[in-house]
């Protein structure tokens, strides 16, 4: 089945709604072995989906006293580099739970169609940590180490 628009926008539809719903192991289904995370500062590899579900449940905690309750995104690009690799560059929004804006993130997505879906084989994040740390001295809220 090939890349699609559609496919693409499903896919971060059912991402996003493992960030509202705080479900590490339903977002860990939606990534390749190993999964990589790159930014500025450093690159993580993580081998196994329970190191996946073990290095975002870690952040649940922060994301809570943040105020998250609900991720949103919007597809801003879609480049379909072969047949079965597209990088997207995405827009995550998240939400408190009155509905008000609290953040947004942009990022990169290399997808890799793999025979049964649609994974996240690297992320590029670009300013997740910059808006992390915008948000938490906003709300008054210390980050760790």
């Amino acid at each position: 089945m090939a890349i699609t628009a559609t496919r693409i926008d499903d896919y971060f539809t059912r991402y996003a709604a493992t960030l509202t719903n705080f479900d590490a192991g339903a977002w860990a289904k939606l990534w390749a072995e190993p999964g990589v995370v790159v930014d500025d500062a450093a690159s993580m590899v993580a081998e196994s989906r329970e190191a996946l579900v073990q290095g975002l449940s870690m952040s649940f905690p922060l994301h809570k006293r943040l105020g998250f309750a609900a991720a949103g995104h919007e597809v801003l690009d879609i480049t379909l580099v072969t047949e079965k690799l597209a990088l997207v560059h995405v827009r995550f929004v998240f939400r408190d739970v009155e509905g008000a804006r609290l953040s947004e993130i942009t990022s990169y997505y290399l997808l890799r169609d793999n025979g049964f879906g649609l994974q996240t084989a690297v992320c590029i994040e670009t300013d997740a940590a910059e808006k992390t740390r915008e948000l938490a001295t906003a709300r008054g809220v210390e980050l760790p180490g």
